[in-house]
């Protein structure tokens, strides 16, 4: 029936003009302009180095991923505010900025970690080790489930030392002086005695009276405290993938499959070898072939590779290294190892990216196929999550169909797929339904053309084969809420705001009693008491705004040293500072806290080169589209 109205329409005189107008334009333009790849788009140029439009959205997308973890579902309601995301991204872009310009001046100064360094780090690395020690096997397995060369690897972690001796240069020529660390010392240990009386807000919220009028303002004062967010009101539809046993899969299917996937069932052969590895240089040539020589004159490979390699991982181990398969190393040496016919065999010199090698056959592992009884439960389980898959993404699809064919109404996409139209009272972007609380649906919902056009949104896909389809019934933009509805809450915020008004004018008597001598007696007409706090310091167990007042208040003269602070939980406290007490001489941390002084000048500094790069460097900002936001 879709497809019939789409054949009529056709037919009539706006969809001719339309189809004129294209076919126009490919006579104008040529079909290449609509066929060919876009030019490749730029975010940033820093000193004429591009930064690709690609590169931030990879960088962004990693941002993005890593604030997700920490935030969780806060995160994915900020999500939904275009001016944050704007943000985010700006951020990444100067990050990646500042990272080029860093690079460029690497480039310029010649600092360069050498290929030592780059191995160290890299079996240093935790991702590569297997009981604390770098397992070879592993680090291939992960660069190839990275899809990343040995030489991608290593030009990274190049890169990331190159950055850190820069940055180590920078910070370890910092330093602070003797007697500055002493007096920072002596201020982290200094000692401070006051008297406390806490005026408790609880007591003065039970006698504040708040009239209606009085509440009236007080909303009208504060419409930023009843705000309420913008809402809409949904039908859905939600697609979830049927449930399939591996217990349903014929036994048919599963030899089948293990005889059509027999590759993946197969351990491929594997061989152990040594290598002896001379650095390619002038004499690289003439040092292989004496080595070479002492070989067939009778000298033990292993002694050889001890005293003689230049890879000083395995050459203190004989030159072995750990079990390979074909095509996991240098193609030139993987080559000439799986080219020795037996075991102890010496291959002729080969030469790789790395240097030029020796290498002998120690050990060979035929390959070896499981058997189907080893294998029979994981291909069920396969066959049953492909088959669960496939059947989701058949319905998924005719979802889309009937969505896109019956716009204006999901029930006839529920009843054909068996699923049931779900409905939302009005919700704001914190307040969708679980299964609905996800950015993609929370975008969707909230887009202008969605609740214009009144029609269902596109298929949403949610991961793990589910999916759904959403529709606006209504939508009420954000607003400041009535009187009528927030009035409790307006008598209560008045209430507490007239309460924190009286504590505040009752630490302003008490600070005005004690210059005047008359504090005793104020205090015991209040019936509030005193507490003393007695050789005080920065670490004592006290909350944390009464510490910073009561270090940042003037030690007393003639004039007491008077503060009032407000306390975590709302209570106001009004401090009188007695007396100060400085150590006369530094602490034995003196020294780490000189140290400690000199990374935080360090820091400054690297943070002022940056700085200064930025300033001195032709940086062009360029306009581009965000692949992965373009809902927001």
């Amino acid at each position: 029936m879709f497809f019939d109205k789409l054949r009529e329409g056709a037919q009539g005189t706006t969809s001719k003009i339309i189809l004129g107008a294209i076919i126009l334009s490919f006579a104008l333009a040529g079909v290449g302009s609509y066929v060919t790849q876009p030019a490749k788009q730029v975010a940033a140029v820093v000193n004429d180095e591009e930064i690709s439009a690609q590169a931030l959205e990879n960088a962004y997308r990693n941002e993005r991923d890593r604030l997700q973890s920490q935030l969780g579902e806060q995160f994915s309601q900020l999500l939904a505010d275009p001016t944050y995301v704007a943000q985010i991204r700006r951020s990444v872009l100067e990050q990646m900025i500042e990272q080029s310009l860093i690079d460029q001046k690497i480039a310029e100064l010649g600092l360069r970690a050498s290929d030592e360094q780059v191995r160290q780090a890299i079996r240093a690395l935790p991702e590569f080790q297997t009981d604390g020690k770098f397992d070879n096997d592993r680090y291939l397995q992960l660069l190839g489930r990275n899809n990343l060369t040995p030489e991608q690897l290593r030009d990274s972690i190049r890169q990331d030392l190159n950055r850190q001796m820069l940055l180590n240069a920078i910070v370890g020529s910092a330093f602070s002086l003797q007697n500055e660390a002493g007096l920072l010392d002596r201020l982290t240990h200094q000692q401070r005695s006051a008297t406390l009386v806490r005026l408790p807000l609880a007591e003065f919220e039970s006698g504040a009276e708040v009239t209606d009028d009085e509440a009236k303002a007080w909303y009208e004062a504060h419409p930023e405290q009843f705000q309420r967010p913008e809402q809409v009101k949904l039908n859905y539809v939600l697609l979830d993938a049927n449930t399939v046993s591996a217990q349903d899969i014929d036994e048919l299917a599963i030899e089948d499959f293990y005889a059509a996937n027999q590759a993946s069932y197969t351990q491929p052969e594997q061989r152990r070898v040594a290598h002896i590895m001379v650095n390619k240089d002038g004499d690289a040539e003439q040092k292989i072939q004496a080595i070479l020589e002492r070989l067939n004159a009778g000298e033990e490979f292993a002694e050889l590779a001890a005293s003689e390699s230049d890879d000083a991982f395995t050459g203190e181990k004989g030159g072995e290294l750990d079990w390979m398969e074909a095509g996991t190393l240098d193609p030139a040496f993987d080559k000439a190892a799986f080219a020795l016919a037996n075991v102890g065999d010496v291959s002729e010199v080969v030469e790789s990216d790395f240097g030029l090698h020796l290498i002998k056959l120690l050990e060979v592992r035929e390959a070896q196929v499981k058997p189907l009884s080893d294998v029979r439960d994981s291909i069920a389980e396969r066959l049953a999550a492909d088959q669960a898959g496939d059947d989701f993404y058949q319905r998924e699809q005719r979802l889309a169909e009937l969505a896109f064919e019956f716009p204006d109404s999901l029930d006839m996409a529920a009843d054909e797929l068996e699923l049931t139209v779900q409905s939302t009272d009005f919700v704001s972007a914190g307040e969708f339904p679980q299964e609905l609380s996800d950015t993609r649906v929370i975008s969707k919902a909230f887009s202008p053309e969605l609740r214009e056009q009144a029609m269902n949104s596109d298929i949403i896909e949610l991961g793990d084969n589910q999916a759904a389809v959403i529709r606006v019934l209504d939508y009420r933009p954000a607003a400041v809420r009535d009187f009528d509805e927030v009035k409790t809450q307006a008598l209560e915020l008045a209430r507490k705001d007239k309460a924190a008004e009286q504590a505040q004018q009752a630490a302003d008597a008490l600070e005005q009693a004690w210059r005047d001598g008359n504090a005793e007696a104020w205090l015991s007409e209040r019936e509030l008491d005193k507490t003393e706090l007695a050789d005080v310091t920065r670490e004592s167990a006290q909350d944390p705004a009464l510490l910073n007042a009561l270090f940042a208040m003037p030690a007393p003269s003639e004039q007491p040293s008077l503060q009032t602070v407000t306390l975590m939980g709302g209570d106001i406290a009004v401090l009188k500072l007695n007396a100060v007490n400085t150590p006369a001489e530094p602490s034995e941390q003196a020294a780490l806290v000189r140290q400690g002084q000199g990374r935080v000048q360090g820091q400054r500094d690297f943070q002022s080169l940056i700085s200064a790069l930025k300033a001195t460097a032709d940086i062009e900002y360029r306009q581009v589209d965000s692949e992965e936001d373009s809902f927001f």
